[in-house]
């Protein structure tokens, strides 16, 4: 009967699956912040999204006002008939090297912006293989600690069946003295 008690409590201290319970609680805690680095990571993707978005529609907007500018000057070409035309050349001159110039200017932007988005893109994808093998890395520790618990349990729960084993034939055994006795 004592040997059933220490067994047991050996068994408590041990047992299995407290260490499943353990491991599944870290995995799911581990999981949990993987899920929120890439849902973080994803609004950080669609923010830029948005920002490259706004700013080709500034681009636009920029664009139009420009044109718009051009077209209004050209129509006030015909109104000016005493303005020398030598002097309204020189200004479509000017005004043309200024559009080049925003033009290249404009392009120039968004080569710029997309470069940086490739590469934030890039980081965040690094960012989250890093994560990943971190997090892998992690459980496999864990489920080798796990594994070197169960092999400590192992040994023991074959001595307390082998116990609790011989515990019963001695039991058995002793009722059977017993009986044979009282006939």
């Amino acid at each position: 009967m004592k040997m059933d008690t220490f067994m047991d409590k050996i068994a408590q201290r041990f047992g299995g699956q407290d260490g499943i319970k353990a491991n599944s609680e870290a995995e799911a805690k581990q999981l949990k912040k993987a899920e929120e680095r890439v849902n973080e990571l994803e609004q950080t993707v669609s923010d830029m999204r948005r920002l490259t978005l706004k700013c080709a529609e500034t681009n636009e907007l920029t664009n139009q006002l420009l044109q718009g500018a051009i077209q209004k000057i050209e129509e006030g070409d015909s109104g000016m008939g005493n303005v020398k035309s030598e002097e309204v050349n020189s200004l479509r001159e000017e005004l043309q090297t200024i559009k080049e110039e925003l033009n290249a200017y404009f392009k120039s932007q968004e080569e710029n912006i997309h470069k940086e988005n490739v590469r934030v893109y890039r980081n965040v994808q690094a960012s989250l293989v890093d994560e990943l093998k971190q997090q892998t890395e992690a459980l496999a520790l864990q489920n080798q600690r796990l594994e070197r618990k169960m092999r400590g349990v192992k040994p023991i729960s074959i001595v307390s069946i082998v116990m609790s084993s011989l515990s019963f034939a001695v039991l058995t055994a002793t009722v059977v003295l017993l009986a044979l006795r009282i006939l």
